[in-house]
């Protein structure tokens, strides 16, 4: 095909301008319509130049180390990687975010309502089997050796062969005082006249602390009197807790 020459490029400009311009009017004109294919079907037979790429020049100097290769340096057949998905990513890392806000604003919510209204009380559910009442004529000399301040001790009658003391001591080094319980074998409380005298049947004792009362805790075993073992079977987990005046008794079975 005849190569284009300078008025027929200029031609073809025409052309275009009323096929594609803004007051574009060829369609009205078939034979400048036949003429605009004709120039266009030239152009694009047309062979496109090369441009040769540039010989590398290598510096003897220089080192050895080559210098990263640019994104625009790369060969045009060379494979790129694939680009990953941003938006996606990014949109999944929001609906992932947003999820987590969402679940623990209602963890948060559940957590708050559950602390705001449940009451927790270490006898929750357990039977109160007995409440002990002060015993204006108890020996409270077994209850000495443990510092109880004898104005605030008081006596418990005995309990199917245990005894039950409460007063207030120190309870640690910083001088804080508390209520605090001991249980006794009944038979083995001994009133020796002196206020350090340490009875043999101690079996435990617990001290409160603030607004929180003393309460003794067990597993009732062979080794407790028989009567106690009679109304409480062994294997039984028995709770003296202290409410001001009185002693309540909690119990367990196995």
């Amino acid at each position: 095909m005849q190569k284009m020459d300078a008025d027929e490029a200029h031609e073809l400009e025409r052309l275009r301008a009323r096929a594609y311009g803004p007051h574009a009017d060829i369609t009205s004109d078939p034979v400048a319509l036949a003429r605009l294919r004709e120039l266009e079907d030239r152009e694009r037979s047309r062979p496109q130049a090369v441009a040769p790429e540039p010989s590398a020049r290598v510096d003897p100097g220089a080192d050895a180390a080559a210098e990263p290769v640019e994104e625009d340096e790369r060969s045009a057949t060379e494979p790129r990687p694939p680009r990953p998905p941003l938006l996606r990513s990014r949109r999944r890392v929001w609906i992932a975010a947003l999820a987590m806000a969402v679940a623990v604003a209602a963890t948060s919510s559940v957590t708050a309502a559950a602390v705001g209204s449940t009451t927790v009380d270490g006898t929750s559910g357990i039977a109160q089997t007995d409440a002990l009442t002060p015993d204006p004529g108890a020996e409270l000399g077994a209850s000495g050796y443990l510092g109880f301040d004898p104005e605030q001790t008081r006596g418990f009658a005995d309990y199917y062969g245990l005894t039950v003391f409460s007063g207030v001591t120190q309870i640690d080094s910083d001088g804080n005082r508390s209520d605090c319980l001991i249980v006794l074998n009944t038979e083995e409380v001994r009133d020796e006249g002196s206020s350090r005298s340490s009875p043999r049947g101690v079996r435990f004792g617990s001290c409160g602390a603030g607004p929180f009362p003393a309460a003794v805790k067990f597993i009732v075993s062979a080794s407790f009197p028989e009567p106690f073992r009679t109304r409480y079977p062994v294997g039984t987990a028995i709770q003296f807790v202290l409410d001001e005046d009185e002693v309540g008794v909690f119990a367990a079975t196995p």
